[in-house]
């Protein structure tokens, strides 16, 4: 069952300017966590990657991962989000440069224009199953 984000939790995540933490499965099962930058599409988690990193790999071969986003200093906010990504293409890589927009302002640094250009990417769309947040109402 795919749950929506409720207005709190989307408050909560549109106004964070700070990295998340994705986990997703390695080929043995066990857990791969990285930092993430993240942003939205029509409702759903979006993170930005290089096509060949472990993550993305990993998500095209299980894709149950887990996101959380939390605050670092008390008291302490968060979202903890279960779900399933999907690997979708950047064409013109539009939704990497909107999430970097999302952290650095309108006019991105030349080292991030070229570091947008440089690579293939890929999108992985996390659509959530368990939202679990805290401290948020």
């Amino acid at each position: 069952m795919l749950r929506d984000l409720t207005p709190e939790v989307r408050a909560f995540l549109e106004s964070a300017t700070w990295p998340g933490v994705l986990s997703t499965l390695g080929p043995g099962g066990a857990p791969i966590t990285s930092a993430v930058w993240f942003g939205f599409l029509d409702g759903d988690i979006i993170i930005s990657t290089p096509a060949g990193r472990p993550k993305a790999r990993n998500a095209r071969n299980d894709p149950r991962v887990s996101f959380i986003v939390d605050t670092k200093e008390r008291p302490y906010r968060g979202v903890a989000i279960e779900g399933e990504v999907e690997v979708i293409d950047d064409q013109g890589k539009a939704l990497m440069r909107a999430i970097a927009m999302r952290y650095l302002g309108p006019v991105l640094p030349a080292e991030m224009e070229e570091r947008i250009a440089l690579r293939d990417r890929v999108v992985l769309r996390i659509r959530p199953r368990k939202v679990r947040p805290w401290n948020l109402g």
